[in-house]
């Protein structure tokens, strides 16, 4: 069965569940960076395939796990350097991440040393699920970002970004829209809107009484959906992210 696992971070508890203007920063190429930096011979690492660069310097920490201490060290003391430098304080941050930060505002100093700190792009939107576990973001070029869950997929995209345009409307539009999402789940003949793509050309879908299924494209197409386990998926992509824009909108 799809374990539905849930990438856990630590998002700042004492700020609201949705946010604006939020600005994320990291180190580029993080352990390639810093790797160059130190003067260790990265030949035959291009810094542009950012797979194939991964996979060569994950092979370099396998075999000297010294490294790996070095780069996780070095990666934790570059992020604190840039939080003294600029004065961030604990109720400004967001999310640490481990090769950046997640902040409430932008900072003045990205390049202190010799390791930049890049700003990546800004949230227009920032919504973090109810548990707090994950988030739902749109950025100024209405593209959506989504950090802490698996099997995202195109159609799935294009609900969560409905949801943050929703943080604009009036209380009353809220309900009326966020009722409109939730038909749209619980009530669309669309199968394809379930259909999880794999990395082999097929889809995963969820079946009422069967559990996880995975079928081709063409079976996909003339699916019932009836027969299509709706709250499960309502549940887990859409609901953590509802309650939380009911929550502070019901609280203004």
């Amino acid at each position: 069965m799809l374990p539905f696992p849930l990438t856990i971070m630590d998002i700042n508890k004492n700020l609201k569940l949705i946010l604006r203007d939020v600005h994320v920063y990291d180190i580029e190429s993080c352990h390639y960076t810093i790797l160059n930096n130190m003067g260790f011979d990265l030949t035959g690492i291009d810094p542009k395939d950012k797979l194939g660069r991964n996979i060569k310097i994950g092979q370099m920490m396998r075999d000297n796990p010294k490294l790996t201490s070095l780069l996780r060290n070095t990666t934790e003391s570059i992020i604190n350097d840039y939080i003294n430098e600029n004065n961030i304080q604990d109720s400004e941050i967001i999310i640490r991440q481990y090769d950046g930060i997640i902040l409430t505002r932008t900072i003045p100093n990205t390049n202190i040393g010799h390791i930049p700190l890049e700003r990546r792009k800004t949230f227009q939107i920032f919504i973090t699920s109810i548990d707090r576990r994950k988030y739902i973001a749109l950025d100024n070029n209405f593209e959506i970002s989504i950090k802490g869950i698996p099997y995202r997929y195109e159609a799935m995209d294009n609900i969560y970004k409905e949801l943050c345009r929703l943080v604009d409307v009036n209380k009353s539009s809220m309900f009326t829209r966020l009722q409109r999402i939730r038909d749209k789940i619980f009530e669309s003949n669309d199968s394809t809107l379930f259909g999880i793509p794999t990395k082999n050309g097929k889809y995963i879908i969820f079946l009422n009484g069967y559990g996880e299924i995975q079928i081709t494209k063409s079976t996909l197409r003339i699916m019932d959906t009836d027969d299509i386990d709706r709250e499960r998926y309502f549940k887990f992509y859409i609901e953590p992210f509802t309650k939380s824009i009911v929550y502070e909108n019901v609280r203004r």
